[in-house]
């Protein structure tokens, strides 16, 4: 009888690299299954189950186990056909230091030889509010900003009542607070300067129509100590109102004047109109909560063809999450423009490590039980995965937490793990859409920007279709290409920029959480 050939392994599972020595089950693979993977031939020696990481070939003792083309580990031992278990992978942490100098050594090397020009992609837009400054908005709201935690209640009970009241508005997506813990009780310096970059850069947004400040009026943040700060927010094409609790007699007396400054202001916001505009316009923060061993294969890459999408038009991208860069930092610094750019990432990956040094706290707690239940194998494929976010394309600069972004194309922001505190970052950075994936079942949104959530696997997509938006599970039937799929969501995140509803924005969900400087956040 004449033996069937192996089929390529490529039909059962996720090869993300021809470099790869170790791949990702893309379905339940019956133990004895032939498969081939280049000049290899070799079989599943048990069970492999859907999500599982296996060896396409022997792994020797010591030698490195690799995906995306990097290593994340050294073996212990594997043979090829093996399922991949945390204990068989040993962690090789890398001096980033040194691969810095690498990095800087290869740009140089490099500096003299031209680049091929890349074919140009067709012209894509979408209908925005192009805003004063150069900037454009996807949405339009009406923001309700506490001076400080003292005047957060405050603030929202204007923000609730007025969007009840203003709900038929035309072109007025909501009136919303951006309630915080900051501002008051703590030292000067980096804290308060933190929190007021974030509340500038949050207020100018080009989502915000039009700002109302309240202060309760004896905060360390308030009107009269901090005039200097609170006037800049003047003069940006936009109506700025203040508020004080204090001089209003309370609560009551506030949120009455509250809400007669939003009734007053609503007629000019929502007076704006969207305007075709072209995706140079758009800015895309990449977010990803709750992953699994799908998410680095399905949803994260994904994402970066659908950001590649967008810079190849001029427009720019925002990377995030330091912890979930630790063990990437490799692949990330072969990308990058300059060394002045790889030594503002080296700043921002070390401000975080020696954080967490002087607190005596390990950075592996980013790696939590959630992660390691969906298949993951340890924290540095975990952030090889969660890169992948950020596309192929240049990093251009490095931005501080909350830094209004510079320079087109990809740009990394130094931030925390927790996804409301990174999500409020890069918007105040200037991202005006979100595309964050998720393993799990993460479901958060933002207060004023649109988060598409982009599921890595089906099952999590229809058990959670009412928050979801995008199954990018759908990899895994081999019935699409990622081309096809990632132009997908490229129309949806066009379309979702034009106005259309994310699955957060229809339930509400209007997360604001600002990272306190000084907090190590996971």
């Amino acid at each position: 009888m004449k033996k069937t050939a192996p089929a390529p392994a490529e039909n059962y599972a996720f090869i993300m690299s021809p470099s790869d020595n170790v791949a990702v089950a893309g379905k339940d693979i019956p133990a004895g299954t032939a498969m081939s993977f280049g000049s290899r031939c070799f079989s599943a020696r048990r069970r492999v189950p859907s999500g599982a990481v296996f060896a396409l070939s022997d792994i020797g003792r010591r030698e490195a186990v690799t995906q995306y083309g990097y290593p994340f580990g050294v073996s212990s031992g594997i043979k090829a056909g093996e399922v991949v278990a945390a204990g068989d992978v040993l962690s090789s942490d890398a001096d980033i230091k040194k691969e810095a100098a690498r990095a800087i050594g290869a740009l140089a090397g490099r500096r003299h030889k031209t680049a091929p020009r890349a074919a140009r992609p067709s012209p894509l837009s979408f209908e925005g509010y192009k805003r004063p400054g150069g900037a454009a908005g996807t949405r339009n709201y009406y923001l309700v900003i506490p001076a400080s935690m003292c005047a957060a209640d405050v603030a929202s009970r204007i923000a609730l009542a007025a969007d009840e009241r203003t709900s038929g508005a035309a072109r007025l997506d909501g009136v919303v607070a951006a309630a915080h813990t900051e501002g008051c009780g703590s030292s000067d310096g980096i804290i308060i300067e933190r929190l007021l970059s974030t509340l500038k850069n949050t207020a100018l947004h080009p989502n915000v129509g039009g700002v109302l400040i309240v202060e309760l009026g004896c905060e360390k943040t308030n009107f009269k100590d901090y005039r200097g700060f609170w006037r800049s927010l003047i003069g940006h094409g936009k109506p700025v109102d203040f508020l004080s609790v204090q001089r209003l007699g309370g609560t009551s007396g506030a949120v009455a004047a509250g809400l007669k400054i939003v009734r007053k202001r609503v007629g000019h916001i929502s007076a704006a109109r969207r305007t075709q505009l072209p995706l140079s316009y758009l800015v895309a923060g990449t977010e990803c909560g709750a992953s699994d061993a799908f998410s680095g294969v399905t949803a994260n890459p994904l994402i970066g063809k659908a950001v590649d999408g967008i810079i190849s038009r001029g427009g720019s991208a925002i990377l995030s999450e330091t912890p979930e860069m630790i063990g990437a930092e490799k692949y990330l610094m072969s990308r990058m423009a300059s060394a002045a750019v790889v030594r503002k990432f080296v700043g921002g990956m070390e401000y975080y490590t020696s954080l967490a040094r002087k607190l005596g706290v390990s950075l592996s707690g980013n790696f939590v039980p959630g992660n390691i239940a969906g298949g993951l194998i340890n924290p540095s494929v975990k952030s090889l995965g969660a890169v992948q976010k950020g596309g192929s394309s240049t990093v251009r600069d490095c931005l501080d937490y909350a830094e209004r972004i510079k320079k087109k194309g990809l740009n990394i922001m130094t931030g925390p793990g927790n996804d409301l505190e990174s999500l409020t970052g890069m918007a105040a950075s200037g991202a005006n859409i979100f595309l964050f994936s998720t393993g799990m079942g993460a479901t958060e949104g933002h207060i004023t920007v649109p988060s598409i959530r982009i599921t890595s696997r089906t099952e999590v997509f229809r058990n959670l279709r009412g928050d979801m938006d995008f199954d990018a599970g759908r990899l895994a039937g081999g019935k699409i290409s990622p081309d096809a799929l990632a132009a997908e969501l490229l129309d949806m995140t066009i379309s979702v920029a034009s106005g259309k509803k994310t699955r957060s924005e229809l339930l509400k969900k209007r997360s604001f959480q600002i990272w306190s400087a000084g907090k190590l956040s996971l």
